[in-house]
């Protein structure tokens, strides 16, 4: 895991090609924080790192679409994990999946969230980063959503009528 780290590290290009499963692993060798923008959240491997960063003591924020509290996925199963996960809604939509790590380097591509056979894009570009990162810092600006609050809009029967209750 942390050979893959140092090598994602002490690349020399500007960008490389990696797959989703080697960003997993590479995520969890984060040392400050991670900053996780998934539209849909639907990779279980990316998940499941955040998972275990977190649980180490390192910070995560997970910002995804408000509307994959609806859609399934593994919004649920990572927000509830560990405290050190903060998980943001963001009101609009998310054209890129991206990963930064220690504000260090930034994976990016499909691959993070739905089409697993897609390349991820590895780069350390400083003025990607430093965009990249300021825009997460003002989407996060607002705090993150509570637990149960994500609970309550998952689960949420607002507007609909419930089952007639059968008489006794």
């Amino acid at each position: 895991m942390r050979r893959i780290l140092c090598l994602l590290l002490l690349c020399a290009s500007s960008v490389d090609a990696q797959s989703a499963a080697d960003v997993a692993k590479s995520i969890q060798g984060a040392r400050r924080e991670v900053i996780a923008v998934l539209p849909r959240v639907m990779n279980e491997a990316v998940a499941a790192a955040l998972k275990v960063t977190a649980a180490r003591g390192t910070r995560v924020f997970l910002i995804t679409e408000r509307a994959t509290v609806k859609r399934g996925g593994y919004l649920l199963n990572v927000s509830h994990g560990p405290s050190g996960i903060n998980t943001y809604l963001y009101p609009g939509a998310i054209t890129t999946p991206w990963i930064l790590v220690d504000g260090a380097w930034l994976a990016s591509g499909a691959a993070l969230d739905a089409d697993f056979t897609a390349p991820v894009a590895i780069t350390r570009d400083a003025g990607t980063l430093s965009r990249l990162n300021l825009w997460a810092t003002q989407v996060t600006a607002a705090g993150p959503t509570p637990r149960v609050d994500l609970l309550k809009l998952r689960y949420d029967n607002a507007g609909r009528q419930s089952p007639p209750r059968p008489a006794r």
